[in-house]
């Protein structure tokens, strides 16, 4: 994915998060999260690298809209003057030196763009909600978890590593919440306001009920499974691909094809977590290790590719990680060591 794409793709709220760290005016908790996100997500990486490039080399940033399309004039014009340049018969250096800088005036225009639009938004919703906070913000990092009250009555438990983002103008026509990550769902009904969790694509809609979505930016999949109630899911704002699931189903939807299927689940399998239960349900060694990196807060690797054909099936309950590696061990040939802070996994199935 070229930058401009990467660029595009990040939501506001991750780009704005980026250039409150390059300006020094995020939390120690949002740095902390933020640093997490660059770990785990090579595309976010490589876009957060890209913008602070542009970034530390811009001299002033717009602060409204008609000022972003201002400086995106400039650029526009300037373009064109490199354009008209290359036209024009010139040694090579000349020409390497245009080839190489075009591509970073492209990305530049593209910044500015978006940091009109978001800024643009951002007033639009501060005018509508009376606030100058756009979103309310619910972090938690590795190792965390922490139960959220919303003003509706409704309760939110967040599961390690994950965002919650609240609307400015949350329960004045709909109640929206925006979750990288996991969290648990026990809705206030209210016929009259849908409560709607939106994770990338996939959008959840409720009126009252009790469910778990599972949608960590690393993972493949996003998973929504109904406990009690019933809910609606759109994928891709394609009405004929909508679901209705029953209590006691689960919906997985791949990142990779964009499709989705309906499966039975445990409860305790997929909300275990809230009593401090660490469930491997026949999950995947891949899987398993960014589970335990999140329930433990440490990187943990996978040194053999052998291990990648393993499934793990277990329930864990308030024991150190060594100890569950200990008792993965009786069942499976493996070994661990501590590389400086990360812990490095190696072996095979048994």
């Amino acid at each position: 994915m070229n930058t401009y794409l990467k660029m595009a793709y990040m939501d506001e709220h991750h780009y704005l998060l980026i250039i409150g760290y390059l300006e020094g005016k995020i939390t120690e908790e949002e740095t902390q999260y933020l640093l997490q996100k660059v770990q785990t997500d090579k595309e976010f990486s490589d876009a957060f690298e890209d913008i602070a490039e542009i970034w530390s080399a811009r001299k002033t940033v717009p602060h409204n809209n008609l000022r972003a399309n201002d400086a995106l004039n400039r650029v526009n014009k300037k373009i064109d003057e490199l354009e008209a340049v290359s036209n024009q018969p010139v040694n090579p250096s000349q020409q390497t030196t245009i080839i190489k800088l075009r591509p970073w005036i492209a990305i530049a225009a593209s910044v500015l763009v978006l940091i009109g639009a978001f800024w643009f938004y951002n007033a639009r919703l501060s005018n509508r909600s009376g606030s100058a906070l756009a979103f309310t913000e619910n972090h938690t990092s590795p190792g965390q978890k922490k139960k959220i009250n919303l003003p509706d009555g409704t309760t939110v438990t967040l599961n390690a590593s994950s965002n919650l983002r609240v609307t400015g103008n949350f329960g004045d026509e709909k109640r929206e919440v925006y979750l990288d990550g996991e969290a648990f769902f026990d809705v206030k009904r209210n016929p009259e306001k849908p409560f709607i969790v939106h994770t990338g694509k996939v959008a959840t809609q409720v009126l009252g009920t009790h469910f778990n979505v599972s949608a960590y930016a690393n993972d493949a999949n996003i998973t929504v499974s109904l406990v009690q109630g019933k809910v609606q899911v759109d994928m891709n704002n394609d009405l004929s691909k909508r679901i209705i699931l029953e209590p006691g189903k689960q919906m997985t939807y791949s990142k990779t094809d964009a499709q989705a299927h309906v499966t039975d689940f445990t409860t305790e399998d997929i909300t275990g977590w809230k009593e401090n239960k660490l469930v491997f349900n026949y999950d995947s060694w891949t899987d398993a290790a960014k589970k335990l990196s999140r329930w433990y807060g440490i990187p943990v690797q996978l040194q053999d590719s052998t291990l990648l054909r393993c499934k793990l099936k277990g329930t864990f309950q308030n024991i150190p990680l060594t100890k569950v590696l200990g008792q993965i061990k009786m069942v499976s040939d493996i070994s661990w060591k501590m590389q400086g802070n990360t812990m490095i996994i190696s072996g095979k199935c048994n």
